[in-house]
């Protein structure tokens, strides 16, 4: 009896230990998937476009270099000075390497945002439409899209609404045959793809 009872002993304590070192295997784990969860998060530097803006950008941000530098600070930023028929303006470009992300252009005072170039797709588009997409994919045949001729440094490109977005612009470019300052038609169109994206405050 003796020995069966110290059978029975040495086995609870067997079981115990055992339990003892699944608990902190899987408390072990736990911590390292959190951990791993955690550094995928910090590593995540996605960017979102929406109507509402362009990742912690909206229609109330300044126009001010400090500000964009706290925003994006896993980017570089740089203010830069560009040229409109001869007169000079700043513009913020957001960059990754030698990758230029989107250029920030202010309105006339220079105190507000004006627009928004995208130039990457790291920046994620909500609607769907990455950069490279075809005109084809993202209108249907047929539907009268409002788009015009681009001007300037926009030269033979040709600016339509973001469908149901009257403040985002999708820029497309290709072949065309006919005058640089005019529209082409639906099918030349089709085969254009999305180079760039101009967001606006509403």
């Amino acid at each position: 009896m003796c020995f069966k009872h110290g059978l029975r002993s040495i086995s609870s304590s067997l079981l115990a230990s055992i339990l003892i070192a699944m608990a902190l295997a899987l408390s072990a784990c736990g911590s390292s998937e959190k951990k791993i969860k955690m550094a995928t998060a910090e590593e995540d530097k996605s960017i979102v476009l929406s109507a509402n803006g362009v990742g912690p950008i909206n229609a109330t941000t300044s126009f001010n270099m400090h500000q964009m530098t706290l925003a994006f600070n896993d980017f570089n930023v740089v203010e830069e000075l560009n040229y409109h028929a001869g007169s000079p303006f700043p513009v913020i470009r957001i960059s990754e390497g030698v990758k230029t992300l989107m250029t920030i252009i202010p309105d006339g005072s220079q105190q507000n945002i004006f627009s928004i170039i995208i130039e990457d797709n790291l920046i994620i588009n909500s609607l769907g439409h990455h950069l490279g997409t075809n005109y084809s994919e993202i209108y249907a045949q047929g539907q009268d899209e409002d788009c015009q001729a681009g001007a300037d440094d926009m030269s033979g490109k040709v600016l339509c609404y973001a469908p149901k977005t009257p403040n985002i612009l999708y820029i497309f470019n290709g072949n065309r045959s006919g005058e640089s300052g005019v529209v082409p038609s639906a099918d030349i169109l089709q085969g254009w793809g999305l180079e760039s994206i101009i967001w606006r405050p509403k």
